[in-house]
């Protein structure tokens, strides 16, 4: 099991930093336009992201939408460790992301959208976790 890794949640806490320190500097960048065109897009509700927001997203946008699951796990992780006492889908999700960087789990998720258009209203977290979680939690069964 995946222990204390103060190196890994700095990174994963400065990763998120900039994501959202980068995001004004980008829009204050940006033409009137563009500026206006975003704050529009910023008042839809986002209830559940799919695969129709997912492939609209700028590449800054899908690293912190990945980055902001991996930081909520990896909190829950540090306060329950890997045997908490109520159910949860976290320590099978560190596990099976450990190893993998933020862009790689970023092209997994690419890669599944642009081989099934036609599955554009699947949320992105059941694609993580069809893709990704769930063959590596098999896998750790068989061991």
């Amino acid at each position: 099991m995946i222990g204390h890794h103060p190196a890994k949640a700095t990174l994963l806490s400065a990763g998120l930093a900039l994501a959202l320190i980068g995001g004004p500097a980008v829009q204050a960048a940006q033409p009137a336009s563009a500026a206006a065109k975003s704050a529009a897009s910023q008042k839809e509700e986002w209830l559940i992201p799919t695969g129709e927001r997912w492939s609209s997203a700028t590449e800054i946008e899908r690293l912190a939408y990945v980055l902001g699951i991996l930081n909520l796990a990896m909190v829950e992780y540090q306060l329950t460790g890997p045997n908490p006492k109520h159910r949860t889908t976290v320590p099978r999700l560190i596990k099976a992301l450990d190893g993998m960087t933020v862009p790689q789990i970023v092209e997994t998720v690419d890669a599944y959208y642009k081989a099934n258009p036609d599955k554009q209203q699947e949320p992105i977290i059941q694609v993580i976790w069809f893709q990704i979680v769930k063959p590596k939690a098999g896998q750790s069964k068989a061991k």
